[in-house]
């Protein structure tokens, strides 16, 4: 086990945090083409809509024919797209985002508030549950680069007993396990009355684990995937124990500060008249879910503007990014799910036929739907948030842009 400087950190420490600041964003054209893509959400299968559903299961793996070079998408392109898709969906509004290298195009369009006619601007901040995966599994890889935890480390060995007693492999389940979803440990969200009533309540630990509390394994850790969103829970434990901080500290002093996020907190609550409202639930599909507590804790309670998103996954999966580091060591070990998918110690995986590789991470909570796609091998990201739980429609925005501003690969020569 690695050398770890302990604490007797307070049992009910995470999750309460608020933080709301101005945000300037830039804007500016960029170039495009063809890619293969994989995301997962952070909801059950059981509790998807039946397109969502198949995305998740099948892994959203789409692949487009690798064409000539693409033209320039363009703001009104962008914009005439995501109109299209509005009127043919629903939905009430999108964000989206494409960038390459230094040049970034973000477009807003339709509504934040349906009942005030408040417009989706590019400043507000969206709500992008498991996403927020991505800066937990931040802070852990700082952890274990400051050898303060080791992958290899498991969960018994890292915090209070209470947390391990009655739930599933969480007594022998590794910080490796957690982070690539192959624990074993069964996902709270699969527990019905979690998904149907629980979430008016604010997210705890002690909430969250009393839901698989007796509750079978899925299968032995190590020996298989599947996307839990309590593995998320239990890291942000072991972060804590360890340091004797805040979940919201270490954001802060791993990913905030240093990055200068000044539109970037953890379970920040709002003048609701001013943000983005998500619509539909598992009980009312027009319900205005804005006001449910789910899933803000360590698995999807980050809230940023889609630049400082993107500044984030930039950070951390740019070889030149300040954070790069952490990005190196997510990436330093893949389990193969095949097809050229992995999970990655963090974000999904994925290594086209052609040569292309990307990380995603897909988020998807009631009234809400956010996918996150950044090239390793080009130098491109794309974004999508909806405000309906409909990760599937974000996923087709984020991946045609993001397809067509990658680059082609160069032919190999004989």
């Amino acid at each position: 086990m690695a050398n770890m400087a302990r604490s007797n950190a307070s049992k009910d420490m995470p999750y309460q945090t608020r933080r709301n600041s101005p945000v300037q964003v830039r804007k500016s054209p960029v170039f495009a083409q063809s890619f293969r893509l994989d995301w997962h959400t952070n909801h059950s299968e059981k509790s998807m809509s039946r397109v969502s559903r198949l995305a998740a299961c099948c892994g959203l793996s789409l692949v487009l024919s690798s064409s000539a070079w693409a033209d320039l998408p363009d703001e009104a392109d962008i914009t005439a797209r995501i109109d299209a898709l509005l009127a043919e969906t629903g939905i009430p509004g999108a964000l989206v985002l494409i960038e390459e290298g230094e040049d970034r195009i973000i477009v807003a369009r339709g509504l934040a508030n349906r009942e005030t006619g408040l417009p989706i601007a590019s400043d507000q901040f969206i709500r992008m549950a498991s996403v927020g995966k991505l800066y937990t599994a931040a802070v852990i890889h700082r952890l274990i680069l400051d050898g303060r935890i080791a992958l290899d480390d498991r969960l018994a060995d890292l915090i209070d007993p209470h947390w391990i007693d009655g739930i599933a492999n969480a007594d022998q389940a590794t910080v490796r396990q957690l982070l690539n979803h192959t624990s074993g440990i069964p996902d709270y969200y699969d527990d019905t009355w979690f998904s149907l009533v629980d979430t008016v309540h604010l997210n705890t630990p002690e909430r969250t684990l009393a839901h698989i509390h007796g509750v079978p394994a899925d299968f032995e850790p190590g020996a298989d995937h599947a996307y839990s969103n309590t593995n998320y829970q239990y890291l942000a434990l072991v972060a804590e124990q360890v340091t004797g901080q805040s979940l919201e500290q270490l954001y802060r002093s791993t990913v905030f500060e240093p990055l200068g996020l000044d539109a970037t907190g953890y379970n920040i609550q709002f003048d609701p008249r001013d943000v983005i409202h998500g619509y539909g639930s598992e009980i009312d599909p027009e319900a205005d879910a804005y006001w449910l507590q789910e899933n803000n804790g360590p698995d999807g309670g980050i809230f940023a503007t889609i630049g400082e998103t993107a500044d984030f996954v930039d950070a951390v999966f740019r070889p030149d990014g300040a954070l790069s580091e952490l990005g190196a060591s997510m990436l330093s070990d893949r389990f193969d799910r095949g097809g050229g998918r992995y999970r990655a110690l963090g974000p999904s995986y994925i290594e086209d036929e052609r040569g292309f590789t990307a990380v995603t991470h897909g988020g998807s909570i009631a009234g809400y739907g956010t996918i996150v796609i950044r090239s390793i091998s080009h130098d491109v990201t794309a974004i999508a948030h909806v405000n309906r739980d409909r990760p599937d429609i974000a996923g087709l925005l984020a991946r045609d842009l993001f397809l067509e501003t990658l680059d082609p690969a160069p032919a190999a020569e004989d």
